[in-house]
């Protein structure tokens, strides 16, 4: 499944700052941010779609690993293609990108885990960075296997 990731981002923003969507403030600048941000014209940064995009579709690829959702892919929701696009999305002249952390918090039950796995199996395998490390920190050592664990079941389930 290929869907335009960026175009799924883009409403999601304007209904954010718009109201229709509830949010806190952190995230209505956030996505205020990202809106005048693509309208800028003449500055070091530019939105690359086809890399923003890029990390969506490699997690889409991934399975879900625990749950009721166990052994389907993933299905992006617009909150996290937002969040993938504008993390991956922004580079500079060189290619290097504009954001190097990013800071989430959502509830409970929001795939959080399996995100942040297939995020790291993406920045491993499929970033075209030669020699890539990628951690898996938490509070306890138990807490960080958990991503650990389901990013190998993912690679697992996930051959090609």
């Amino acid at each position: 499944m290929d869907r335009d990731h960026c175009k799924i981002a883009a409403p999601y923003c304007r209904d954010v700052v718009s109201g229709r969507i509830p949010a806190c403030q952190w995230v209505h600048l956030a996505c205020q941010r990202q809106i005048d941000d693509l309208k800028r014209k003449d500055w070091p940064y530019r939105f690359d779609r086809v890399r923003a995009s890029r990390v969506c579709r490699f997690i889409e690829y991934l399975p879900h690993v625990k749950g009721k959702w166990a052994s389907r892919e993933i299905t992006l929701e617009p909150w996290q293609c937002f969040i993938l696009t504008t993390v991956f999305g922004w580079v500079d002249r060189a290619g290097l990108r504009r954001f190097r952390s990013a800071y989430t918090e959502v509830p409970r039950k929001n795939a959080k885990t399996t995100i942040c796995a297939g995020v790291g199996l993406y920045l491993l395998a499929a970033d075209d960075e030669p020699g890539a490390e990628v951690y898996s920190a938490a509070p306890t050592r138990d807490q960080a296997r958990i991503s650990w664990e389901i990013a190998h079941t993912q690679a697992k389930r996930s051959p090609d």
